[in-house]
């Protein structure tokens, strides 16, 4: 059965129902997690004012909240959208924004534009859909150079951390922020503060550099002052933070416990060990370039730890550098085969990081270099004795036992063995092959696709997903190879490199053959399996050799300090931001190795390493990080609480509302409408009902249901209320009528009122947006006379300096030299003085002005629009 007034009322609440950011939440391929709604509606109101920092915690989908962003702003007009991330993120975005949300984003490099660069113009400049551009870092500002005259609606940054050095570090982060003033931004980052303010510095000012000014004023106001109350208001409307422990409600997070495997070297390997060790140490090497030898060094002790087997073809490319040395190379010449190096070395990680010089172009001595080729050798042969590694047997029980738990608990027997090295990742597989493990039961990948088990995983993946959308080679083969891990083999060994983008929650076993001293690749290979959707608790097993007792300290400041193995929540952020990088970490720990000899220099060195980590995570840097959360856990969860209260009715008023037909809409605005029989039973008493949407000019903003009695005052009933009580109206009661002027008196008196209140209550909404925008320009006048004021106090003691140097000087020419700076100091100080009044009258009418032009934006034109009038 139809019914006239649900229609018509219909019209206008589908129209706002669509206008909804909860609209986004429609057809998109994502489970509805409130903490990500909250996060996503608090980017939407930044984007107004400037944007946002997401900053939720590791693993709460923070590119969940920035898709739900992208999808909104493209819903309202947006037609060209800049992402810029780590370029080893692109696919997996591309991939996940077409799957999760159905937006079809473009890869970019400078290879793909040069090559068809008219292509590429005609995509960003003339085409009239919305393009989304995925960039790397480095090459964000370099295609906002080459097409100027593109207007971006947005830029989202990911893994923004690695841009906060933005007024020091690398020229890439100051590009971009050069290039993208004005624009509005969504920066995504678990670690925005990592004990350092000058981070929150640099991330907000991409936001707006009007929050917090110049550095120089920030750290006087607050990294001097230490005074936080202010720079905590002044972070809550840009940083949006949520903790794994407030959404435990609605994301079940499994816990994460930690076993050892201890093992014990054989003589000859401890022979190895004792013969690499002493040639790492020595104070010359011809082997290794000079200016590298920090990089090569951190390469050798991580295969040192992996296996001998990875060893012998490392310490095969340095013999044949000598080699040629010997022969009369240049160093520069002798590097072939150094490539090898590289792919155990983070992207992170460059010389810089590490003390470097070059060689000296000389003539080698020849003895020198003879004597090195013998001690290589010696090292090859050692290597080549050892036909298998004590670590073997402990990962072999490791399996066991791992086998043992997952069968006793009826959890699939799955387990992923991680390893640094391509080689040692072979050598596993024999091994494992060796001891009865069928070949279908152990699984290879390193991020290579040229092994044959490989191309035939995925050629059958190809025929079971055929007609899928193709999303490239390398997401492809990951994409099969994580399938037939999940469907066939029981052992995944995997390197690091093969394991970026896996999702492996079906399994909740972890192998770490060999150890990183990089804390965050530990928390990344965990997080393979440790993560949404994980049904299992999650076992970290680690392989130990508890007689060396540098390995063992390592492995203890990496489970206390950093809290990585144990717990549900893992590494928390505390534990991760308490060093700047994992990097740092690593480069502290190569040198213990590098310096200390004897057990008494390894300890010293050790307890000196764990002092320094606990007094980064202090009471002050706790109060540091109480600056990203703006309300307690439990006023979080009542947040949370209600957002999933909001989110059930919307989806309850979309699912009703689609059943309400589109019918022909009344002829007449307002339609005057009367039915009979039908107030005293339904509302008590008589009156009118008005059904209509309030615009701004052409624009509907938001329906309009109300009842008011006889007299013109409303009757307080709610949206739900009045809608339970039309449901039963019958059209054959509804009449046109013509209404008297009395009641056409009541009808326009009531008109005046509801638009007035309308328009009230849509300013309402734009005010604390107003009221914000006017708060920040205001503390950008403080900010901009206080640099006056610091300049003139800098001026002035600068020339009370050269002051009291004229007044020690003895010499006449020094006297006279320092007088002369003098004077020009002090005309400097008298010039800054006589046009401070001038500068701040000139800051403060600038200030009024961008807070004049911005209000402009929530100037409307209101209009009701009284569909129907319906008296009953």
């Amino acid at each position: 059965m139809t019914n006239l007034l649900l229609e018509q009322y219909a019209r206008y609440k589908k129209t706002a129902l669509e206008r909804s950011p909860y609209s986004c939440l429609l057809n998109a391929d994502i489970q509805l997690n409130p903490h990500q709604i909250n996060a996503f509606c608090a980017a939407l109101q930044a984007l107004k004012t400037g944007g946002i920092i997401l900053a939720d915690e590791v693993g709460l989908g923070k590119t969940i909240e920035a898709g739900l962003v992208l999808k909104y702003v493209i819903q309202s007009g947006a037609k060209r959208v800049l992402i810029a991330l780590p370029a080893t993120l692109r696919k997996q975005w591309e991939v996940e924004l077409d799957e999760k949300f159905g937006i079809r984003a473009t890869i970019l490099d400078r290879f793909l534009v040069e090559k068809d660069y008219h292509a590429t113009k005609s995509m960003l400049c003339d085409n009239p859909d919305p393009q989304i551009v995925l960039v790397s870092y480095d090459y964000s500002s370099k295609l906002m150079r080459r097409f100027p005259t593109v207007k971006w609606d947005l830029i989202i940054i990911d893994e923004a951390h690695n841009l906060r050095n933005v007024f020091h570090g690398t020229k890439r982060a100051k590009n971009l922020f050069d290039l993208s003033k004005g624009i509005p931004k969504v920066l995504l980052t678990a670690t925005p503060l990592q004990n350092s303010l000058t981070d929150l510095h640099g991330l907000v000012s991409f936001i707006d550099p009007r929050i917090f000014g110049s550095e120089k004023v920030f750290s006087k106001r607050y990294v001097e002052g230490q005074d936080y109350s202010d720079l905590k208001s002044e972070l809550a409307p840009v940083l949006y933070r949520t903790l794994r422990k407030d959404v435990s409600k609605y994301m079940n997070f499994r816990k994460r416990e930690c076993r050892t495997v201890d093992f014990k070297l054989s003589q000859d390997e401890v022979t190895l060990y004792m013969q690499v060790n002493a040639f790492l140490k020595k104070d010359v090497l011809y082997s290794i370039p000079t200016a590298n030898r920090g990089l090569v060094t951190l390469v050798i002790r991580k295969l040192l730890a992996s296996s001998s087997f990875a060893l012998i073809e490392t310490f095969e490319v340095l013999r044949s550098r000598l080699e040629k040395l010997y022969e009369g190379t240049k160093s520069a010449d002798a590097q072939e085969g150094f490539d090898l190096f590289w792919e155990y070395v983070e992207d992170e990680i460059s010389d810089d990081d590490f003390d470097a010089s070059d060689d000296e172009d000389t003539a080698y001595q020849k003895q020198l270099i003879q004597n090195e080729i013998d001690e290589v050798s010696s090292i090859i042969e050692t290597a080549g004795c050892i036909k298998q590694n004590a670590k073997i047997a402990a990962l072999k029980t490791a399996l066991h036992t791992a086998f043992e738990y997952q069968e006793k608990g009826g959890i699939p027997q799955k387990v992923v063995v991680f390893t640094e090295s391509k080689r040692t990742q072979k050598y596993i597989a024999q091994e494992l092959r060796k001891n009865g493990y069928a070949e279908e039961d152990i699984l290879l990948f390193n991020g290579d696709f040229d092994d044959a088990m490989t191309k035939e995983i995925y050629r059958a993946w190809q025929v079971k997903n055929f007609g899928k959308t193709n999303y490239g080679r390398s997401v492809e083969y990951k994409h099969a190879i994580v399938d037939y891990f999940k469907h066939h083999a029981k052992i995944l060994v995997v390197t690091d490199t093969g394991s970026e983008g896996l999702n492996l929650q079906f399994c909740n076993t972890v192998i770490n053959y060999d150890l990183p001293w990089n804390p965050q690749k530990i928390e990344q290979r965990i997080g393979r399996c440790h993560r949404y959707g994980q049904e299992h608790d999650v076992v970290a097993i680690n392989l130990l050799n508890t007689e060396n007792e540098a390995d063992r300290r390592v492995y203890d400041i990496l489970a206390r300090k950093f809290e990585l193995f144990d717990g549900v929540f893992g590494a928390s952020d505390k534990a991760l931001g308490t060093l700047e990088s994992g990097i740092s970490f690593e480069k502290m720990v190569l040198e213990i190795y590098q310096s200390c000899n004897t057990a008494a220099e390894f300890k010293k060195a050790f307890d000196k390493l764990d002092r320094t980590i606990e007094a980064r995570r202090n009471k002050k840097a706790s109060q540091l990080r109480s600056l990203l959360l703006v309300e307690s856990s439990e006023s979080k969860g009542q947040a949370l609480d209600k957002t999933k209260e909001d989110i059930d009715r919307y989806l309850r008023e979309v699912e009703y509302w689609a059943a309400i037909p589109d019918e022909d809409e009344l002829e007449g605005v307002p339609c005057y409408l009367r039915i009979d029989n039908w107030g005293d039973a339904q509302f008590g008493g008589h009156g009118l009902l008005f059904i209509g949407v309030f615009c701004d000019g052409q624009i509907p903003l938001f329906p309009v249901l109300l009842l008011c009695d006889e007299n013109g005052e409303y009757i307080d009933f709610t949206e739900e209320d009045i809608l339970s009580v039309i449901e039963q109206a019958d059209d054959y009661d509804i009449h046109y009528f013509h209404p008297t002027d009395a009641e056409m008196g009541v009808f326009y008196s009531v008109y005046e009122r509801l638009t007035r209140e309308m328009s009230q209550k849509y300013l309402k909404d734009a005010e604390n947006i107003m009221a914000y925008n006017r708060r920040k320009v205001e503390n950008w006048i403080e900010i901009q006379t206080e640099q006056l004021n610091l300049q003139i106090a800098e001026a002035s003691e600068e020339l009370r300096a050269l002051n009291f140097q004229s007044a020690l000087a003895k010499a006449f020419l020094e006297k006279l030299d320092i007088k002369k700076k003098a004077e020009e100091k002090k005309k400097q100080l008298l010039k800054l003085q006589e046009s401070f009044h001038q500068k701040v009258s000139q800051i403060h009418g600038d200030g009024e002005a961008t807070i004049s032009e911005f209000n402009k934006q929530f100037e409307i034109h209101p209009f009701l629009v009284p569909k129907v009038v319906l008296k009953y």
